[in-house]
């Protein structure tokens, strides 16, 4: 068994026994590029035959680890244990993140096993975009806002981003945070992004408020996503503050699960 780091010519062969993984496919084939140029990508070797693979993002303050996938024919064997393995001998110290499907026992067994911990709870919910009129606007100051961004993380391009004041104040100052507010007072707060891995989602990594503020937000966001081209909307939420407007479909569960990596003398 040797896990190396994904070349071109492998392409083929992950996305053969990636096909099935999902109802309607998978997404490997979308990102494969990206992935693979950033130098993040890695396979599972046996016998001449990929038969596994992996991403790890090194972040600016944390590692995140994403598209675990081995071939059906080789599963129970140990082998996403040896990729989990690997991932942290690259990454070798500090925070390291993934998101599971509540639904995916056996993953959630595996990193268990391997001492992860769940450490929120997050909803995906979905619109479709659309020309509306809303209240919300481009955040100008984190001033209030706060108590409104109670999450220690949020989501962007599918991976859990820390969240803290400083990161706040970045997001408000790059106008990535849409707020509503009323007589002076902010009613809800958003966190947006263009997906990076999915260029034709738009997303909503947080939001927070109260019920009417929130739809003021959802609202800016379908017409955003129209105006923008984008095909999708992803909304992500904490399980705890479950959304309840009539404008969101909901969808599935994921755990967000957390390691601390100390490093080995």
């Amino acid at each position: 068994m040797e896990i190396r780091k994904a070349k071109r010519d492998d392409r083929q062969a992950v996305l053969e026994f990636c096909k099935d993984t999902f109802p309607w496919g998978d997404y490997i084939s979308d990102v494969w590029g990206i992935w693979e140029s950033d130098g993040g990508l890695y396979v599972l070797e046996m016998e001449d035959a990929v038969v596994g693979v992996y991403h790890v993002a090194l972040l600016q303050k944390e590692a995140w680890l994403e598209g675990m996938r081995v071939h059906p024919n080789h599963r129970k064997k140990g082998l996403g244990t040896a990729m989990m393995g690997h991932a942290e001998s690259v990454v070798k110290e500090g925070t390291i993140r993934l998101v599971i499907e509540s639904e995916n026992h056996p993953s959630i067994k595996m990193v268990r096993n391997m001492g992860y911990d769940i450490e929120s709870e997050w909803r995906l919910y979905v619109m479709e975009p659309g020309r509306e009129t809303s209240k919300a606007s481009i955040a100008e100051t984190a001033a209030n806002l706060a108590d409104l961004a109670d999450s220690h993380t949020y989501a962007d391009s599918w991976k859990w981003l820390p969240l803290d004041g400083e990161e706040l104040g970045k997001l408000v100052g790059n106008g990535r945070v849409v707020e509503c507010s009323q007589n002076g007072s902010v009613l809800a707060a958003g966190i947006w992004n263009r997906s990076r891995d999915f260029p034709e989602a738009f997303q909503i990594g947080f939001i927070n408020g109260t019920g009417d503020g929130i739809d003021e937000i959802l609202k800016f966001a379908k017409n955003r996503a129209f105006e923008t081209g984008c095909r999708r909307i992803q909304v992500f939420a904490p399980e705890r503050f479950k959304l309840n407007s009539s404008l969101l479909e909901v969808k599935s569960l994921f755990y967000l699960m957390r390691k601390e990596l100390r490093k080995t003398l």
